[in-house]
């Protein structure tokens, strides 16, 4: 059973109760720092170490999943018939492999900053899906707040000089697959009985053979291969780096999706965005300056914290781990208010 602190803190004249769960701190932490990392490495890989391909990046990441979760988390996987985890689990699993390639695409095609700001449109999609799948009605403020997020994403495009339309594309792509994945794995993990680990062990199960297929079609499967830096110890500790990061990250979310809901999930990866927002002007070495690009990242950053204040000015009645877990959250400004009463935990 977890130990709940109690606390309170301030924020502009009220006051909150907080109820500190150790659970929530470890998986927000995790969620956030392995999120901030797998950006950064996957950005150097893509763009200083050139890897050849995007797919075969997400291709070894997930393989490298899947080879782990097999070797030591083996008996926290339960036997399922095979019909049932295709028809459950393989949507999910679609959303999963499509968002690691766009995110990496993305993320190898465009500055950090810009991505960041475009990747927060993302929210606004899982703020529509949560209403119209899991029935959560959420305050006006917390639509504005999501509204401004994706007008500052606008202005920041509106400001790109070194405008990609493939990068563009592969963000939309990546924002869409992010709600579906965010809104499936609430799905499979409140209603369908499926853990962290089974969710991530059968995810990368399906998605290793379409990542492959995609892999060879694409021809880059000898460029892969004789990839000049596989020698190189500097490359090597950042490819690990990324392995490691993606699995951590991928069940990280999956427990902040548990005890919180998708759009917590989205929101702690925004407030840590604006991190990576303003330190990827300085990494990578291809963010271009332009005031109107600055302003717009700077309203969709602005946004995220305002989004995460507007949440709290009404609190509603909820239980057990949840309210631990809203409440947490608000020490690192990363939590919405969730109005779906599921239980959690």
């Amino acid at each position: 059973m977890a130990v709940v602190f109690p606390s309170r803190f301030s924020l502009k004249g009220f006051h909150v109760r907080m109820m500190v769960d150790p659970r929530a701190i470890l998986h927000i932490i995790l969620y956030m720092v392995c999120s901030s990392g797998i950006m950064f490495a996957n950005k150097l890989i893509l763009t200083v170490y050139r890897f050849p391909s995007f797919m075969g990046l997400a291709l070894l990441q997930t393989l490298f999943t899947f080879i782990l979760l097999r070797l030591f988390f083996v008996s926290d996987i339960q036997k399922r018939e095979p019909l049932q985890v295709i028809r459950t689990v393989f949507p999910l699993s679609f959303c999963y492999a499509v968002d690691i390639t766009m995110g990496i695409a993305g993320t190898g095609t465009l500055s950090l900053p810009l991505f960041s700001a475009l990747r927060r449109i993302s929210n606004f999609f899982i703020l529509i899906g949560e209403q119209i799948i899991l029935g959560t009605v959420r305050p006006l403020s917390v639509y504005i707040t999501v509204g401004l997020m994706v007008l500052g994403a606008a202005v920041a495009a509106l400001g790109d000089i070194t405008f990609d339309p493939l990068g563009y594309t592969f963000v939309f792509i990546n924002n869409f697959s992010t709600a579906g994945k965010a809104l499936l794995s609430k799905s499979r993990l409140r209603d369908k009985g499926y853990s962290s680990v089974e969710l991530l062990y059968y995810n990368s199960a399906f998605m290793i053979p379409f990542l492959l297929i995609v892999t060879a079609l694409t021809s880059h499967v000898f460029q892969i291969i004789n990839f000049g830096f596989w020698t190189n110890p500097i490359f090597i500790l950042y490819f690990i780096f990324s392995c490691c990061s993606a699995v951590l990250l991928n069940y990280s979310m999956l427990q902040c999706t548990h005890y919180t809901s998708a759009l917590t999930a989205s929101i702690v990866g925004v407030i840590k965005n604006i991190i990576v927002t303003y330190a990827g002007m300085f990494i990578g070495g291809d963010y271009v300056f332009t005031p109107t690009n600055f302003i717009g990242v700077t309203i969709s950053a602005v946004a995220s914290a305002m989004y995460v204040a507007a949440t709290y000015r009404k609190q509603p009645q909820e239980s057990g781990v949840e309210v631990a877990v809203r409440k947490v959250e608000s020490t690192v400004l990363s939590v919405p208010v969730v109005q779906d009463k599921e239980q959690a935990g």
